[in-house]
């Protein structure tokens, strides 16, 4: 019969990689499992969704190749009960499987592994390598802007696309949902396909941000793409995903030319400055007034139940007053993507965007969010 064995921490890293993707509630039993081959000296864990397939290759001792398709949730919980020890685990009739661990015997049910949706081909020899870090930072400072509305589907995921800017190639992530933007340029190599934009949807992005937490930050990952899907290869992982079909907004002609109000200031500061404010900011609009005056900016917020709050900020500023309001929360999250010790606001009046960019700035890393103001 067809059997292997594993180690229990190495099955148990593949299977709680899947957990995002398979098992999420479907109305195809099928895709709540995850799909196992053991071939050579490897088992392969496959899951998907339809939408985000994921691959994993575990180090394993084959005794005979197999596969089988076993409930991903129910897996989990068995394998991550079980003791430190070998896991040995042997194809049944019926598509069960048997599996042994220590003094611990459990038959699970199983269903057809031929019914298992494939993933989509690819070439190995067809991925563009990049460096790990440089995708997971641009990966953090765009997906806090995409948008979780269902109804605007093509703004639910990142736009990935190739800049050239002065002779030199960077790779480009945009992210908005129509209240904010973010944007981040990386000096890279060229990726095929890339260029023409492709919007990779938002759920599938955080599974990559995922895998890549679990890895060091050193090192590369493969990148391809073709017309209908992403996939981006990190270490043993595979990840598929099906691309969002539609126009991304034309960005750049968001992005404010003329905010004449720049002033500069220590991003700690204005966080923990905001964090305390926006404490006091109605649920619903989660608003926070800035009063430019010279020299300082007080940020100010008030609630018809609570009361009021407000806060004043030191820092470097000639121009004229103005008053403008925002949403908090997006203003925090604008300001925690950045890496820099310090920030430039950049402003116009109350009825235009603002922006916010890192100080000083890097040629190799361009960054922006813009936020659109709000009536307080």
């Amino acid at each position: 019969m067809a059997h292997f064995e594993i180690d229990k921490k190495e099955f148990l890293k593949g299977l709680s990689l899947m957990q995002g993707i398979a098992g999420r509630k479907t109305t195809l039993p099928i895709l709540s499992h995850i799909y196992m081959e053991w071939k050579k000296n490897s088992l392969f864990l496959t899951g998907t969704d339809l939408e985000t397939g994921i691959q994993e290759e575990l180090n394993a001792t084959i005794k005979e190749e197999g596969k089988a398709s076993i409930s991903s949730k129910k897996l989990y919980e068995i394998i991550r009960e079980l003791p430190e020890q070998t896991i040995q685990i042997q194809k049944k009739e019926n598509h069960w499987i048997h599996l042994k661990c220590g003094k611990s015997i459990f038959n699970i049910a199983g269903l057809d592994p031929e019914e298992f949706p494939s993933l989509p081909a690819w070439q190995e020899k067809s991925f563009t390598p990049i460096p790990t870090r440089m995708i997971r930072e641009m990966i953090e400072k765009t997906v806090f802007a995409a948008s979780n509305e269902d109804s605007r589907y093509h703004l639910n995921g990142i736009l990935l696309t190739q800049q050239k800017i002065e002779g030199k190639e960077f790779l480009r992530m945009v992210a908005t949902d129509g209240h904010r933007l973010s944007l981040v340029d990386r000096e890279g190599q060229m990726i095929k396909g890339v260029e023409k934009g492709l919007i990779i949807p938002k759920k599938g992005v955080l599974e990559i941000k995922k895998i890549l937490g679990e890895k060091d930050g050193e090192g590369e990952m493969g990148v391809f793409v073709n017309n209908t899907h992403a996939f981006f290869k990190m270490g043993k992982s595979l990840m598929v995903i099906r691309l969002i079909e539609g126009e991304f907004p034309e960005y750049e002609q968001v992005i404010p030319k003329n905010n004449d109000k720049k002033l500069k200031v220590g991003k700690e500061i204005l966080y923990g400055s905001l964090k305390r404010v926006s404490t006091m900011a109605s649920e619903r609009a989660e608003g926070v007034k800035l009063s430019l005056k010279k020299n300082v900016m007080e940020l100010s917020s008030y609630h018809q139940d609570f009361g009021d709050a407000k806060e004043e900020v030191d820092l470097q500023y000639e121009g004229p007053s103005v008053d403008i309001g925002f949403n908090a929360r997006y203003l925090i999250e604008a300001i925690q993507s950045f890496d820099t010790e310090e920030i430039l606001l950049e402003f116009k009046d109350e009825g235009n965007p603002g922006m916010i960019r890192p100080q000083p700035s890097q040629p190799s890393s361009h960054q922006i969010c813009i936020i659109m103001p709000m009536r307080i």
